[in-house]
Parts: structure tokens; C-alpha cells; sequence
């Protein structure tokens, strides 16, 4: 009987800490979220400072229904999750790939988003899209990727031999490519369709050498805000509105 007693304590103990984080977030007006600094067109800075993207829109219709304010907290790549387990922001939406490693930090919400990743290419080092099977068999290749990203996991994976340059964002690793300081940078579908656009150097394969699922981030222990979160995603899918926001921002993903 005590240690029923004792287990129905922890219980509520933990229900309540669970409760916590949205009803703070209510309490504070203000849904803190942590981004690195652009990954266009799923976020990003216009002009005028304001922040962009599908992820931005998804946020502040987020943000609408929790009756709050959207405050973007951004940091390095790199950083980013010891940053959120410290507090300094309330969760992760900042394009990150749900994987293994990283779930051991950090509860991950459904999918939002399905990408992968692929290759951006000089048009004057190649003068046809090259394939994975060609890159792996060069010699000398150099590779521009995000540091800390998947995109750099998956570079060193496929391409064990090829020298892998990491960079603090993806917009640095990309002009690596369209100066042609690299042969090549392995970077997430979507951002490689959007660079390709803003530098008339550099192309995309098309080819992807992954498949990867786009998740939101928050502390362990947060069920019921995370819960939640997965009740938003998978209304903003049935809904039609992520399928609205993609159009709008030109995003080519599932």
C-alpha cells in the first residue's frame, strides 16, 4: 500500500510538471522559439528584419490559437539544443530532422515535413548533373555542409574520402559552391531548390541520397504541450493548411 501511495504521488508530481510549460507559456503571453539563422524558404529574415518562411507562418498560426506572441530566439546551429535544454527558448522549430541521437536530448513531436537530402552542384565544374555513383569515385572532392547538421552526418557517411568543410550556416556553405571554393554542399532538398535560385552557378542534382522527417523540439518531459503540438500537426495537415503554406513559399517536400 505505501508504495502504491508513493507511486500515485510521483504520478501527480510529474502530471503537474507536465502541465507547466504551456500553461507558462499562456501565463507569459509569449511562445519563445529557437532558430538558427535562415534556412529559406522554410525561415528567414526579409529585409526589414521581419522573419519569414512556411515555419514562421506555421508558428504564428500556432502561436494564434495558444492566444500568444511569437518571440524568435536565434542562436548557432550547433547550440541549438543544449540551448532549449537550458531554457532559453520553449521549443525547436527550425527544420531539424528527428533522429535517434538528437531524441535522446529531446522529445520530438509527429512530422511535419518529409525532405531529404541531396546535392548542389558548380555548373562549371559539372557540366551534366553529376549522380552519387560519379562523386563517390572522384578524387580531391570537397564538400561545403552546415556544421552540426544532417547534411553533414550524411556527407562524411557517403562520402568517407572526401574532404568536408563545415560551415556555421547553410547560406556560408552554399556560396562556398556558387564561388567554386567546393565541388559540391549535401544539403536538405528544400534549401537546395532555393539556392538554386539565388545563384545562377550552381545546380541541383535532383537525386536524394536520404529521406528525412522534419520535427519540432521541446525538454523531456513536456507530454502535455507536446501532445499538444502533435494535436496542431496533424490538424494543419488535414486541414489543407501546410499544403497551403507550401505552395505559397514554394516548397517542394511531403
Amino acid at each position: 500500500m505505501r508504495r502504491l501511495l508513493v507511486a500515485v504521488l510521483i504520478l501527480s508530481l510529474i502530471t503537474f510538471s507536465f502541465a507547466g510549460l504551456m500553461e507558462d507559456i499562456q501565463k507569459r503571453g509569449v511562445l519563445r522559439v529557437g532558430q538558427d539563422q535562415g534556412y529559406m524558404p522554410l525561415y528567414g529574415t526579409d529585409e526589414n528584419g521581419n522573419r519569414i518562411g512556411l515555419e514562421v507562418d506555421l508558428l504564428k498560426k500556432m502561436a494564434s490559437i495558444l492566444g500568444v506572441k511569437v518571440q524568435f530566439v536565434i542562436v548557432n546551429w550547433d547550440g541549438i539544443i543544449p540551448a532549449l535544454m537550458a531554457g532559453k527558448f520553449d521549443i525547436i522549430m527550425s527544420g531539424m530532422t528527428i533522429t535517434p541521437e538528437r531524441a535522446l536530448r529531446v522529445d520530438f513531436s509527429v512530422p511535419y515535413l518529409t525532405v531529404g537530402q541531396t546535392v548542389v552542384y558548380n555548373r562549371k565544374k559539372f557540366s551534366n548533373p553529376p549522380t552519387y555513383a560519379q562523386l563517390k569515385q572522384m578524387k580531391n572532392l570537397s564538400i561545403s555542409v552546415q556544421l552540426g547538421t544532417t547534411g553533414e552526418f550524411a556527407a562524411r557517411r557517403l562520402f568517407p574520402h572526401a574532404q568536408v568543410l563545415a560551415f556555421d550556416s547553410m547560406d556560408e556553405a552554399a556560396y562556398q559552391v556558387a564561388s567554386g571554393r567546393v565541388d559540391i554542399m549535401v544539403v536538405d532538398s528544400i534549401y537546395a531548390n532555393y539556392v538554386a535560385q539565388k545563384y545562377s552557378q550552381v545546380g541541383v542534382t535532383g537525386e536524394l541520397l536520404t529521406r528525412e522527417n522534419l520535427g519540432i523540439a521541446v525538454r523531456k518531459g513536456n507530454l502535455e504541450f507536446l501532445h499538444w503540438i502533435n494535436t496542431f500537426i496533424n490538424w494543419a495537415r488535414t486541414s489543407g493548411l501546410i499544403e497551403e503554406l507550401k505552395e505559397k513559399w514554394g516548397v517542394n517536400a511531403e
